[in-house]
């Protein structure tokens, strides 16, 4: 089905090669013909009349030149491959009209009577006959329309004759033109049969070149591409080592990032802008001289970002001077010549722009894997400060209900507090009416009546030190983590731990190691967590009988300090263990279920953290661990202008 109009085509391509080698080759039969014609005529000049042979001569000299015309009319052609058959059906008559002319040559045959000369004119006409084989079988048509008429009216005129020798002329004539006619066939088949395989061939090296050009164009283009993908990978591998790095805070990987950014870019300003209506803030910014800094604050028309949040996607150029970025307000003033950026979104809201910026132009283009990275990074940059939104306002939520959770803790240690507070007042005021009734009664002993007020004064001083420590324990307050010893922890609330377990009669007996290394702690949260693990101690061994104990025990591990509060109570079901830090789940009839999972929570907060183990005996543990100081550095909170 597709054979045939391909075939067209390359009929029509090798005939127009024919027909450019037929007028190639025609300068060279047409100046033999004009040569060969005055010679002929030179010779018959004393025997034909010179009027007719004149006449002849001037017929085929400009049937000649009317074919040196065509010649040059076609190299002067101004489209090649244009009407091929018209020029071939032009040239065709032409050749018709010489070999008309050169068939004339019967007249110099009758004119001329003698044998030499007709036989001279026989062998002119039979070389004029080869000449056009070997000039104009190109096309084929062209050589028959000049052979038939040049041979037919001498040949026939000699068969006519009743001379056998002119009669043999004729015959040998009529033989030498059939094979003039098979040569120029046999020529013109091997000459199309040539033309069309080196067509066929050129078309094929044209089909390989172009194969070979879309091949290489195909492999410059996977280059690219494999390039693009390299350079895509080392982006997402730098990226992801920025954001990867353990116990850093966003701030610090968000600098990190800008670094890597600039150096990723080829620029030299990095900047996290934080935008609210037209006030533009810069949050976190890395420059090479200290231009730009953090908390700078400009006008948000006075920057490019302001096009960056209007396009909400990536925005780039590397050359403003040379391009219509020279009339923004922004280049004036800073004389940013490249620049790259993009919206940050921090939940459903804008939060500003993160971009990347040169006071010199950018030499190359930036490509599309530069514009996917910066999206990629404004992303983690809005999900990083929308988690650090996230971790404040939990930090603040946990540090309400750890609040919360203290005050419950006083109100339940209520009756105890009491009690501890009435004795030193008590004390006070038996000292006092034993003073004043020995003043009663007459002088009193100087020494005496100072130590009466000594014993006023230290029982002063401690309801004064309990009720700073309530007060303390009470109050709401921001983790301050600082460098500081279990023992000091412990003994800030001793008098708490006492009261808790005297007032329930529980032996409580401690077990501090002597050499604990110093440990990075919120004190008052740390208290908090080891006050509510005794309380459920002492609550646990309220179901037995006998002697009821509770072990406060510290000792060194390899990172830092275990804490541990072991009762005798009657243990808990080992399926419970794993719920017993969850919020709301309480073993107790009238707990609410936070204490364990405040614990939890702050200890995580300090890097340690919280479980529970059966006892051999009887009883459970509950462990949890600190972190030395001089292991990790004290907790960075850096804050963003969110």
């Amino acid at each position: 089905m597709n054979a045939a109009p391909a075939a067209e085509p390359l009929a029509r391509r090798i005939f127009a090669e024919q027909v450019r080698l037929l007028y190639a080759q025609a300068p060279l039969g047409t100046v033999a013909s004009l040569l060969i014609a005055p010679m002929l005529a030179l010779i018959h000049w004393d025997i034909v009349p010179r009027t007719v042979l004149l006449g002849w001569l001037a017929l085929l000299e400009a049937t000649l030149l009317v074919r040196l015309a065509l010649v040059v009319a076609f190299q002067r052609r101004r489209d090649p491959d244009a009407d091929a058959e018209r020029w071939a059906r032009r040239y065709s008559w032409a050749c018709a009209a010489s070999g008309v002319c050169w068939g004339g040559c019967v007249v110099l045959l009758t004119l001329a009577p003698p044998l030499t000369y007709q036989t001279f004119t026989a062998l002119m006409l039979g070389g004029v006959l080869m000449g056009g084989a070997l000039t104009m079988t190109p096309v084929l048509v062209t050589y028959v329309a000049y052979a038939l008429p040049l041979m037919l009216p001498p040949v026939l005129w000699l068969l006519l004759r009743d001379d056998p020798l002119r009669a043999a002329m004729g015959a040998a004539g009529i033989l030498y033109l059939l094979l003039a006619l098979g040569a120029a066939h046999h020529y013109h088949r091997t000459l199309v049969r040539s033309l069309r395989l080196a067509l066929e061939n050129a078309g094929l090296a044209q089909s390989f070149a172009a194969a070979k050009e879309q091949a290489e164009a195909g492999n410059r283009q996977l280059a690219e591409q494999q390039a693009a993908l390299r350079s895509s990978v080392d982006a997402m591998r730098e990226l992801y080592e920025v954001i990867s790095i353990p116990r850093r805070h966003p701030g610090d990987r968000i600098q990190a990032m800008l670094a890597m950014g600039c150096q990723r870019f080829g620029l030299t300003i990095g900047i996290l802008s934080h935008v609210e209506d037209d006030r533009y803030e810069i949050v976190q910014v890395i420059t090479p001289g200290g231009e730009i800094r953090r908390g700078d604050v400009f006008a948000l028309g006075d920057t490019y970002c302001r096009d960056t949040l209007r396009a909400r996607e990536p925005l780039g150029f590397e050359h403003a001077s040379a391009s219509d970025w020279r009339q923004h307000p922004c280049y004036p003033k800073l004389k940013l010549e490249a620049y790259l950026g993009t919206p940050v979104q921090v939940g459903e809201h804008i939060y500003g722009t993160l971009n990347f910026s040169n006071f010199q132009p950018r030499s190359t283009p930036f490509a599309a894997v530069d514009r996917e990275l910066i999206q990629l990074m404004a992303r983690w940059v809005g999900s990083a400060l929308e988690q650090e939104q996230m971790a404040a306002a939990a930090q603040r939520q946990q540090t309400l209900l750890a609040h919360a959770s203290r005050l419950n803790t006083l109100g339940e240690m209520a009756s105890g507090l009491a009690h501890e507070i009435n004795q030193p007042i008590t004390a006070i005021s038996l000292y006092a009416e034993t003073g004043l009734t020995r003043l009663r009664n007459g002088p009193d002993e100087p020494a005496e009546l100072r130590e009466t007020l000594e014993k006023i004064a230290a029982q002063s001083a401690r309801t004064h030190a309990i009720i700073q420590q309530v007060r303390h324990f009470a109050r709401q307050s921001k983790p301050q983590y600082l460098t500081v010893r279990v023992s000091a922890l412990l003994d800030d609330i001793a008098d708490f731990l006492d009261m808790e377990t005297r007032r329930y009669h529980v032996v409580l007996r401690q077990d501090i190691g002597p050499d604990l290394p110093p440990v990075l702690a919120d004190p008052l949260q740390v208290q908090q967590v080891i006050l509510n693990l005794v309380r459920n101690a002492v609550d646990a061994t309220g179901a037995i009988d006998g002697p009821r104990v509770v072990l406060l025990s510290a000792r060194p591990e390899p990172d830092g300090v275990e804490l541990a509060v072991q009762d005798n109570g009657p243990g808990l079901d080992p399926n419970l263990l794993r719920q017993l830090p969850h919020p709301f789940f309480t073993t107790k009839p009238d707990g609410l279920g936070l204490g364990l999972s405040i614990s939890q929570s702050i200890v995580e907060a300090h890097g340690g953290r919280l479980w529970a183990t059966p006892n051999r005996d009887a009883g459970a543990t509950f462990h949890f661990t600190l972190p030395a100081a001089a292991r990790i550095h004290r907790p960075e909170r850096v804050k963003f202008a969110l």
